[in-house]
């Protein structure tokens, strides 16, 4: 059980000095403003990623497309997106890729949207609705860790 004065572990290298003098130590990584939504992200792709692979067919129906085989690979791209996230220190090249792939699903979702039945054109307008909203997502995360790295150096 932590308490109130349970701080946690700060990781620095090298070790910052000690008294009045003001430490020269590299800033916390680990802690940067984001790295939360991110880790987030990287979950969120990961469980995507999964139902896409070892669901397409459900999908599928879920969203209107036509293909589950196409959702097969997107998957992949989700699940590999989701583990680069997860473990890169800075996950802003890996957070960039998701919303390039973000990209590519909504080009997919155009499909059913322009020539689908009724039916289809609802799902898939449902879906697309729900991948602008985690794309804009995307951006925000992958602007906050690209700051984050160039401050860093």
């Amino acid at each position: 059980m932590t308490t109130m004065t349970d701080v946690p572990t700060r990781i620095t290298s090298p070790e910052p000095t000690q008294g009045p003098a003001p430490s020269h130590s590299p800033p916390d990584t680990r802690y940067s403003p984001g790295i939360n939504t991110a880790r987030f992200l990287g979950w969120f792709s990961i469980g995507l990623g999964l139902a896409e692979i070892l669901a397409p067919r459900a999908m599928a129906e879920l969203t209107g497309i036509r293909s589950p085989r196409l959702l097969q690979v997107y998957g992949l791209r989700e699940v590999a997106c989701g583990l680069g996230i997860l473990s890169s220190r800075r996950p802003a090249a890996w957070l960039w890729a998701r919303v390039a792939g973000d990209a590519m699903d909504l080009a997919t979702l155009g499909g059913p949207l322009l020539d689908g039945d009724s039916d289809q054109r609802q799902r898939a307008c449902a879906a697309a609705v729900a991948v602008a909203g985690v794309t804009l997502l995307d951006i925000a995360a992958a602007g906050q860790q690209s700051a984050a790295a160039a401050l860093e150096g």
